[in-house]
Formats: C-alpha cells, structure tokens, sequence
C-alpha cells in the first residue's frame, strides 16, 4: 500500500485576512483511500505572525500539532499576520494506514501599505462652503477602505476659513479634528470671510495605520460681478424690459442680489426707466433694484428721436461691480416683413406653416407675434388648426405668438384644389402688410394591376397573390374595385364570403384589409375572360386596369 500524498504551493495574503486552507492543497492517495484527518503545524511564534482557526480553537498557538478529521478540513482557516513577513506552515495528511509526509509551505503576509489622504490647493469665494469629501482624494495600496480621518486648519486670523462639523460650526484653528468616515460628507470647508490665504492639513486611518499629513492651501477669493449690455435702439415712445438686455456674469457664481441703474439723458424727450415704485425716474438719479424685481424694470423709448448714456451695475453680496455703459437710440419704427411662398400639400396633408415662414424687420426687431389668415370658406378647403381651435374658420384673424408658432398647423383641403392664404408679423410696436400665398391641395390616383393569367377548368386562386398597388403619395390603400366583364355561363368568376358567384357588370368593392378573402375561380369550359381592377387612396379611386383570366382544358 501507497502513503497518501499532500501538495500545497507558497501563499500569500494581505495583513489580517482570512482564508479557507482547503483550496489550496491537494490530496493523492494512489490506492484510493480517502483521508480520515489531517495534521496542522505553524512555526511562526511571534505575536503579530499568521495562524490556524477551527471551530474548537480560535487562535492555535505556533509549533503545536493540530489534528482535525478529514471532515471537518472545510472548517479550517487561515489568518494572515498583522504585520508584514513569512513563516512555514505544516500539512499532512492520514488515509487510515499511514501518514503522508510533512508538506511545507511558506506563508506570506504582505504588510499594510499606509492610506494617502490628499486634497489640492482650493480656491474659495468669500464666504463660500466647500463639502470636504468633493475636495478629497483616497487612496490604499492594499485596497483597505479609510475608517476616519484627522483635520487640522493653521489659520488664526477672525475672518481666515474654518472647519464645520455637525458637532462644532466652528473649529478653532491648531486643533486636531477628527471624523469618521462615514461623517466625512458632514465635514465642511467655509471659505473666510474677506480674501487670504491659509494652510490646512489632512490624513486617514485604514483601521490600522494613520497616513503622513497632507497640506493644502486655501485661498478665499472674489471677483467683482459683471453686468453688459450691448447699445440698443428703442422705436418712438416703445417698452422693453431692460434685463432682457443684461448679459450678467460672476466668475466665482455668486448669485446677483441686487442692481443699480443710471440715466444720463436729462432732455424732457429723452428715454427713462420705469419700476413699479417710480413711473419716470428723473436722469442722473442711481436706482436701486433687488435681482428678484429686475422683470419688473422697464425702460421707455424717448418722446423724439436721439441717444442717450444709461449705466448698470450689479451686486454679488460682497462687493458692486464695475459699471458698464450702453447707448440707447431711439428711432421710428418700420413695420416687419412676413412672408410665405406658394405652397403644395398632398390632400388631407398636415404641415407647420411657421416651417414656410420667412420674416424679417429692417431694424432687427424681434417678431413677437402672428396673424394668419384664410381667404376660402369652401367645407373641403383647407384650414388652420391651433390648440385652442381645432378648425378656424375662414375670414378671421388668427393671433399666434412667435413662442407658439411650433404649435400651428395647416391641413390642406379634403380635395383637390387651391386656397388663397394670408400672413403677417408684428414686431412689439406695429404690424406688416398682409402677404397672400396660395396652398393648392393635390393628390395623386393610385395604380393597380393583375398581370394575365391561366387557371385550370374550375380551379380557385386568391386575388391577393396576384394584386400589386402603388401610390405616389405614399397613401395607403383602404379598398378595392373589382369588374369580370364576361357573362358567360361557363366564364371565370369572382367569390367573396358575401357572395359565392359574383355576376358579371357590378362592381364588388372589397376592403384592403380583406383582400385576402376575394377569390377567382376558372372557367368551366375553356377561354378567355377580362377581368377589371382600380384601388382607393382614401381620397379617389385610380384607373381600372384590366387583365385577362384564361382558363385552360
């Protein structure tokens, strides 16, 4: 008889982990006798080296036999030490005859790797909050996930940043702060409260080591807001709101709180701006406006034409903003220009006419509405189509705004012809002339045909094998006409369910979704019969086509 055979590699595994000894040897036995139990050995005896765990034994001490039956070896771990090195490890095996050799095997534990906590040089606004977990970054050579960290703030100035914490919203500078990892989104950076610069540190625990410090430098910032408008033209005595013109931006995007405007123009004729608590501010006079009013501040285009010198400036809740000048010329207004060419639509045919639209204004106004008109009251003529009426009737005025525009449809006529259409713009202060375009309504007949064919004496066949259709519109065919032009007693004939020997001269409609229920049966003598098809598009019917049925004996 064979002694058993134990093999097992050298293993390694990150400090403190855990793995089953099973798969990693194996067991030979050349007779085929199983394993009854197993011998264990460590030789590692320092306290922070590796060692065997079973179920009778949490912690097995170093250079101790440990015998456990073959059925209980799934139960048998393997802890890797606390600290990095190597020892030997023991195993044999016993097939109820003999013993296995001692097979060894070293043992490795890789040593923790400390975490690195860092966070780059950030800028803060004034005042600004920063979540510190945004500002951080994590890393472990071991893959060992942080458990806490340390904080430290170096600057002892009133107004420098400053650590929060839901346990202190404002931590002393040179004080150690420290924080679980899973309160880490809880700790927050407040910019200070006027501009400098100050250092800050950081550092993580894995559960097993503190990382090195980390330094960081915190600069607490502002960059004045920055207001523009573009010079603009008003028409005689014309509103507009004024921030529709403001081009307003903060480089560190402190929300606006407020604004000051100013009006050189002093002439009794000459532009102003109007809010709700003044209806003509005087000129050279600076008016104060909170950001949530500024929809409710106006500008007036002067009494006569000229160009003045408005000024605007904004508030970021820190410091105003330099002003910005813009030249505000007022002018007479010419009317926008509208305008659609003449249009073809297939019948019943839907279409956004704002998609045919071309409007212009000579002083670059925008459009702010439209009015379309329809010049044919026939009951098939085509008609405009808007959320709020369904079908308009001719001979009226149809507001649109520009907004809108994308919601107004045209639907060409329920048959063939052409309508005479109107539309025209208006620019906020005056509307165009009406331009006309015809929109004729077209269709174009669908074709049908059956190629000749031969059929024995009495035999059936289906008509849909046969028939092919086409529209050139794309419609869909919805029926079917057809026509046997022979009466003879003995000539091919037309079936349907409803009507088991179609007569000669009447013309059978069939649906398209039944064609496959129309059938032709041949003749019962030999001959020729010719035969008639035409399709409907929903709209007309297209030309009969004829075709020859001939029934061979």
């Amino acid at each position: 008889m064979a002694a058993p055979v134990i093999t097992v590699s050298n293993k390694s595994l990150l400090h403190d982990q855990w793995q089953l000894l099973q798969p990693w040897f194996s067991y030979f036995d050349a007779d085929g006798n199983p394993a009854v139990r197993y011998q264990l050995w460590d030789s590692g005896a320092t306290a922070t080296s590796g060692y065997f765990w079973t179920p009778t034994n949490a912690h097995w001490p170093a250079n101790t036999t440990i015998d456990v039956a073959a059925s209980d070896i799934s139960n048998v771990w393997l802890r890797s030490g606390s600290a990095g090195g190597s020892e030997t490890l023991w195993i044999r095996g016993f097939d109820g005859t003999d013993w296995s050799g001692w097979a060894t095997f070293t043992f490795t534990t890789i040593p923790n790797s400390l975490p690195v906590a860092t966070v780059e040089d950030q800028s803060l606004h004034v005042n600004q909050w920063a979540r510190v977990s945004t500002l951080l970054s994590y890393s472990d050579a071991n893959g060992d996930a942080a458990t806490k960290y340390q904080f430290w703030d170096s600057g002892t100035a009133a107004t420098s940043a400053h650590f929060w914490t839901p346990t202190n919203s404002h931590w002393a500078p040179n004080t150690t702060i420290e924080v679980s990892a899973a309160d880490l989104a809880n700790v927050w950076i407040q910019g200070g409260s006027t501009t400098g610069s100050e250092t800050l540190w950081v550092r993580a625990f894995d559960g097993f080591n503190w990382g090195a410090w980390d330094t960081f430098t915190v600069a607490s910032t502002n960059a004045k807001p920055v207001v523009a408008v573009a010079d603009h033209s008003l028409h005689v005595n014309q509103w507009t709101r004024v921030g529709s013109w403001m081009n307003v931006s903060d480089a560190n995007s402190d929300t606006i709180t407020k604004y000051q405007f100013w009006d050189g123009g002093t002439a009794a004729t000459s532009a102003y701006f109007w809010t709700p608590t003044n209806s003509h501010w005087a000129a050279n006079t600076t008016i104060e406006v909170s950001a949530s009013d500024i929809g409710n501040v106006w500008i007036q285009g002067g009494a006569a034409t000229g160009t003045e010198t408005l000024w605007v400036r904004a508030f970021d809740g820190t410091e105003w903003g330099d002003w910005d000048t813009f030249a505000l010329t007022t002018t007479i207004n010419t009317a926008p220009v509208a305008t659609i060419n003449d249009q073809s639509l297939h019948v019943n045919q839907w279409v956004k006419p704002g998609s045919w639209l071309s409007a212009t204004d000579p002083e670059g106004d925008t459009i702010t509405q439209y009015q379309f008109w329809d010049g044919n009251a026939a009951a098939n003529s085509a008609y405009y189509w808007s959320s709020s009426n369904a079908h308009w009737a001719s001979g009226i005025a149809i507001d649109v705004s520009a907004a809108d525009l994308g919601n107004f449809w045209l639907h060409a006529g329920a048959a063939e012809g052409s309508d005479t259409m109107y539309v025209r713009a208006y620019d906020g202060t005056a509307w165009g002339n009406w331009d006309s375009f015809a929109l004729t309504s077209t269709n174009t007949a669908p074709v049908a045909t059956i190629s000749n064919q031969t059929l024995n004496a009495a035999q059936w066949a289906q008509l849909v094998n046969w028939t092919a259709a086409s529209d050139a519109d794309g419609d869909a065919i919805t029926k079917y006409q057809f026509w046997d032009g022979n009466a003879g007693a003995n000539s091919a004939y037309f079936w349907t369910p409803t009507n088991s020997h179609w007569a000669a001269g009447i013309a059978i409609d069939v649906a398209a979704a039944d064609l496959t229920s129309l059938w032709v049966q041949g003749g019962t003598a030999g001959g020729s019969d010719t035969m008639y098809l035409r399709a409907f598009d929903g709209t007309e019917w297209g030309a009969w086509h004829s075709f020859v049925v001939t029934t061979a004996v």
